[in-house]
């Protein structure tokens, strides 16, 4: 099974002032969606928040941030290979499901 992952940067949530600093990021609200490579039309997801710390010494101004630098920041803070293989296992069970539901299932047929 080969998939596909991306991240989605939802929002960013900021002080408009903090320590000297304008627009500084302390909450990434996150999605991580998995694609089935053999299948596009089967995917997952899963959406979060996660918690900056300020770092004065590492301070990127919000008008110089990329998605890459806070991609960066998420993969380098979340266990992101326990992430994928809980999408992996979405998806897999999604192909070839091994439960069923049974909506009404004694109700009088009309």
């Amino acid at each position: 099974m080969a998939n596909t992952y991306n991240w989605k940067i939802n929002a960013l949530d900021a002080h408009i002032s903090h320590e000297g600093q304008d627009n500084v990021v302390y909450t990434i609200h996150w999605g991580y969606i998995a694609s089935d490579d053999s299948d596009p039309v089967i995917s997952k997801s899963m959406i979060g928040t996660h918690s900056v710390e300020y770092d004065a010494d590492n301070f990127t101004p919000y008008t110089d941030l990329a998605e890459s630098d806070v991609i960066g920041w998420l993969e380098s803070a979340m266990d992101v290979e326990t992430m994928k293989a809980n999408l992996d296992a979405q998806i897999e069970l999604e192909k070839t499901p091994v439960q069923t539901t049974f909506h009404n299932p004694f109700s009088a047929s009309e």
